[in-house]
């Protein structure tokens, strides 16, 4: 398919992605749907990213990251969650932004393990930080966080190592 027709089908698709959208805020209200622009933003992101021949990562990043952000507002507007718990929920931020990384990596093909650190050291920032607002884990658990500088400090070492055994 050229790329002029597959920028109007894409085109095409978001118009009747929004025309959906406002159909549907009309009976259930914005204070409702709102977040299903990040959502969408997410998707539109993601298929940039397969229409690239899954050669451009850094869609694929900010897709997920903005797919994830979106899913956890609706959270929020459908009343799972009121936005008073935003001080114990936090958390998700770090676990969106870790995922965000990890699929990144698998994404980028090169195996950057420096990425992929940056990644796992979020997700086990957000579980602990879930640990401790939810009441799971002590507060004392945070005087730990200098063994994230290390493992992150470990992953970039253990990536150059890689990359020089590599090489040779």
């Amino acid at each position: 398919m050229s790329r002029d027709r597959l920028g109007v089908v894409w085109a095409g698709l978001a118009l009747i992605g929004l025309g959906i959208t406002f159909l549907f805020a009309q009976w259930i209200g914005w204070d409702r749907i709102w977040p299903i622009f990040p959502l969408f933003g997410g998707l539109a992101f993601w298929g940039g990213y397969v229409a690239s021949g899954f050669r451009e990562p850094g869609l694929a990043f900010v897709g997920t990251g903005a797919i994830l952000v979106g899913l956890f507002f609706f959270g929020f507007s459908l009343g799972y969650w009121e936005w008073a718990q935003m001080s114990d929920l936090w958390p998700a931020f770090l676990l969106i932004g870790g995922v965000s990384f990890v699929v990144l990596f698998v994404a980028e093909r090169a195996r950057d393990l420096g990425t992929l650190g940056v990644g796992c050291a979020a997700i086990i920032a957000g579980l602990a930080a879930f640990g401790v607002t939810l009441g799971f884990l002590g507060s004392e658990i945070w005087r730990l966080w200098p063994l994230l500088l290390i493992f992150l400090g470990l992953v970039g070492l253990a990536n150059v190592l890689w990359r020089f055994i590599r090489r040779e």
